[in-house]
């Protein structure tokens, strides 16, 4: 097993694409090979080595380290399939983006479009775990198939629009239009005070989107294993816990 460590070097780039890395691309290259992966900055090709240090080292299991600067990188972990990608820092956009399964962890932010489809592909993230220990930009979970998404921090607009299985689970605030069109999959959210209060200013359009809220005995949560999701989760199971279904306007399977 590898232990693939990137380090962003100082430049004055505004853009990278960086969804060429991937661990099922790099195993069994040679440092050479993987230093000369073609990237993506501000609309040009570059080679790796020009934008990241890397270093290779023997490991337990398969992981890809990323670390420095990386807001305006985007597209980490896409397609990620296995082992551990780790980000030292707060990401750009598109992070695990395709992912199909092992895990993901985000030491600060990430973007928009977390755990959603590869540009036009229908499908965003279908197995694995994503965890961010910050917060996330618009469209989280967009698209999702399956999989488990966890996010210490608030959420941005059109969180899980067009969900159609998995978990997302939020510590902090979501913003506006929640579950659109989201067919089914689970949103548990630590803090349903923002929800509320969209709720409380839905529009004429708009109501009917959610059913009205019930009591609902949490007991599955104990099913999940991850760190961060049972501590986002611990105070459930001291509070009444309320479940609502969504979207109605298209089946309303999805649950929150």
């Amino acid at each position: 097993m590898t232990r693939w460590h990137f380090r962003r070097r100082n430049g004055d780039q505004q853009s990278i694409d960086a969804s060429n890395i991937r661990r099922s691309s790099i195993t069994g290259q040679t440092k050479q090979a993987i230093e000369s992966i073609q990237l993506v900055a501000d609309g040009r090709p570059i080679e790796l080595v020009n934008l990241f240090d890397l270093s290779v080292d023997d490991s337990e299991n398969d992981q890809v380290v990323v670390e420095g600067q990386l807001e305006n990188v985007h597209g980490l972990a896409t397609k990620h399939d296995q082992g551990e990608f780790q980000i030292i820092g707060s990401a750009g956009d598109a992070l695990a983006c395709g992912m199909v399964g092992g895990k993901v962890t985000v030491d600060g932010d990430a973007g928009d479009c977390v755990a959603g489809p590869i540009g036009s592909h229908s499908s965003g993230m279908s197995g694995g775990l994503v965890r961010v220990n910050g917060s996330v930009g618009a469209y989280a979970g967009h698209r999702m198939r399956r999989g488990t998404l966890v996010v210490k921090g608030d959420a941005g607009v059109m969180l899980a629009a067009s969900m159609v299985a998995g978990t997302i689970c939020v510590g902090g605030a979501v913003g506006d239009n929640v579950a659109v069109a989201m067919k089914r999959g689970s949103i548990v959210l630590a803090d349903g005070t923002s929800l509320l209060q969209q709720a409380d200013a839905e529009t004429a359009e708009s109501v009917g989107r959610f059913s009205l809220p019930t009591r609902f005995d949490p007991a599955f949560l104990s099913l999940y294993r991850e760190p961060l999701f049972r501590e986002l989760t611990r105070t459930l199971s001291q509070l009444p816990v309320f479940r609502t279904r969504a979207d109605r306007n298209t089946g309303g399977l999805g649950e929150i």
